[in-house]
C-alpha cells in the first residue's frame, strides 16, 4: 500500500484517499503474448528434434542455437519488465487537498504532475463496451480550471465511485479555502481598521 509519506510534496493536514492503477485486464494481451513468445523456442527445438536431429549432433550449431536461445529469452524478459514496470508505477493518488498523476515512461523516465482539488471543475466517467462494463473499469476524466484541460484516470477499477468521490472531495475542499480567504479578508480588514486608528489617534493628540 502506497504510504502519505511517499508522496511527493506532502502537504500539512494531507491525507490520503486512494491509490489507483489500471485494472489488471488491461495487461491480459501481454500475458498472452509472452506465454506465446516463451513458447516459440521450446516449438523450434521440438520441430528441429523431429525434422532435423542431426544438428544436435554438430556442437558449434548446438553453441549458436544455445547463444542465440539466451539472447531471445534476455530481450524477451527485458520487454516484459519494461512494459510491467510501465503498468505498475501508472498511478493516480488522490488525497484531501489533490490528485497526483505518476506516469512512468520506460525504465528511466518518469512524469509527475498534480492538481489541486479546489480547481476541480467537473468529473466525468466513461464505460464503454461489453468487457468494461462486466468488469467495471473504464476512464474517468477531471476537467480543471488550470492550462491543462484534463486529467485521466486510464482504465481504472469502479470509474463511476472515484468521479463521484473526487466530485465530493473538490467540494469539500473548495469550502475549506473559501473559508480561509474570508478569515484571511477578515483578518487583513481588522489590521487595517487597527492601523488606521493609531493613525488618526497620532494626529489628534496634541
Amino acid at each position: 500500500m502506497y504510504h502519505l509519506n511517499n508522496l511527493p510534496g506532502a502537504l500539512p493536514n494531507e491525507k490520503l484517499i486512494g491509490v489507483y492503477r489500471r485494472h489488471p485486464i488491461t495487461i491480459l494481451g501481454l500475458i498472452i503474448a509472452f506465454c506465446v513468445i516463451l513458447a516459440l523456442p521450446f516449438a523450434a527445438y521440438l520441430m528441429l528434434k523431429v525434422f532435423r536431429n542431426e544438428y544436435f549432433q554438430n556442437q558449434q550449431l548446438m553453441a549458436v542455437f544455445i547463444m542465440f536461445g539466451g539472447l531471445f529469452f534476455l530481450f524477451v524478459i527485458m520487454f516484459i519488465y519494461q512494459n510491467f514496470l510501465d503498468y505498475w508505477l501508472d498511478m493516480w493518488i488522490v488525497t484531501n487537498q489533490r490528485i497526483i498523476n505518476i506516469e512512468q515512461n520506460g525504465l528511466f523516465s518518469r512524469t509527475t504532475s498534480e492538481l489541486r482539488l479546489y480547481r476541480v471543475q467537473d468529473v466525468t466517467a466513461k464505460v464503454t463496451g461489453f468487457v468494461q462494463t462486466m468488469l467495471d473499469y473504464g476512464m474517468v476524466y477531471v476537467q480543471t480550471a488550470g492550462e491543462k484541460e484534463y486529467f485521466t484516470f486510464e482504465d481504472v477499477h469502479h470509474p463511476n465511485q472515484i468521479s463521484k468521490q473526487i466530485l465530493e472531495l473538490a467540494e469539500f475542499d473548495r469550502k475549506e479555502h473559501l473559508e480561509e480567504a474570508m478569515e484571511t479578508a477578515a483578518e487583513t480588514t481588522i489590521e487595517k481598521e487597527d492601523a488606521l486608528r493609531e493613525k488618526m489617534a497620532a494626529h489628534i493628540e496634541p
